[in-house]
């Protein structure tokens, strides 16, 4: 009789486990599909922050750029510009950003989309008087401005303001030149 007394608890230990395996995959199936949904609205919703008058976008997954449009089809002369997302290094993690280009030599604008930076100091990276200084900046002159470049960092953040424009730079002049490859593209 011992032997069946000491089954019991892994029976029941296994019933448990594999009842919250079960519970997990099937939430994984139900909110996966929600999460895909909320982050492309995210996406279209930073696109039109910085192409107010985008009427669509395509997304070519092969070198990760939006091509973002205006008009009436998505044709090589409807584009307005094309949009990429970055990541940075900051003090707290990864930032993650997207970043707008008006051309190939030009930055349109910028959203931080993710950062873990830390409250009141590298968070600022998230408030428009950060942001909107990389608006019709030249790709050349992202930098901060300690490094003759036209972007001031936030005071007590250097670490974070150094992950936004290094990230930003990189990534722009790494996109410009695989759009170039391709060759589709509005100058």
């Amino acid at each position: 009789m011992k032997k069946v007394e000491d089954i019991i608890p892994i029976l029941v230990l296994t019933i448990v486990v594999c009842a919250s395996v079960i519970t997990l995959a099937l939430t994984d199936d139900i909110t996966r599909e929600k999460i895909e949904e909320r982050k492309l609205t995210d996406i279209q919703n930073s696109l039109r922050a910085q192409f107010p008058e985008m009427t669509g976008f395509e997304y070519d997954e092969k070198i990760e750029v939006y091509t973002i449009f205006t008009g009436d089809d998505n044709s090589i002369d409807n584009i307005i510009g094309y949009s990429f997302e970055t990541m940075g290094s900051g003090y707290g993690g990864n930032i993650e950003i997207l970043v707008g280009l008006k051309d190939l030599e030009t930055i349109n604008g910028i959203s931080i989309i993710n950062h873990m930076e830390t409250p009141g100091l590298g968070a600022k990276i998230v408030e428009s008087d950060f942001t909107e200084q990389f608006k019709d900046v030249a790709i050349e002159d992202i930098d901060l401005r300690t490094n003759d470049g036209q972007i001031d960092a936030i005071t007590g953040a250097t670490i974070s303001s150094t992950a936004v424009v290094k990230a930003i730079r990189e990534a722009a002049l790494q996109k410009v030149e695989l759009l170039k490859e391709k060759g589709d593209l509005q100058e």
